[in-house]
């Protein structure tokens, strides 16, 4: 399987952790996802693991999508989008105890 290197993987994993540690302390629920990208393409199924993600939940519904992005230069920051695709904000990944209050502070009940 090709995709993200083990490493950065188990580095944005920990990252995405932290900050469910800190939603959960506001009422949002947590579900981490591993995204795998299958291509048919020309032959034998060709599998690609995709950045972890995770799904954060209020009320039983989805409310944003959170993955996390960065380079070695800018260090890593949390991207929040919401359940269609769409990126809303980013926060240092650094800072999730800052980066949970903002997502909860933003959830209205129906999105963020």
């Amino acid at each position: 399987m090709d995709g993200m290197a083990q490493a950065r993987a188990e580095a944005h994993r920990r990252a995405l952790g932290e900050l469910c540690k800190h939603l959960e302390s506001h009422g949002l629920r947590c579900r981490a996802v591993e995204r795998i990208h299958l291509s048919m393409r020309g032959g034998p199924c060709h599998a690609n693991l995709g950045p972890p993600e995770m799904d954060v939940y209020g009320d039983g519904r989805l409310i944003v999508v959170v993955t996390v992005v960065g380079s070695p230069q800018r260090g890593l920051w949390y991207l929040v989008k919401r359940p269609d695709g769409l990126p809303v904000r980013t926060s240092p990944a650094g800072d999730p105890v800052s980066a949970a209050r903002d997502i909860a502070a933003r959830w209205d009940g129906t999105s963020c």
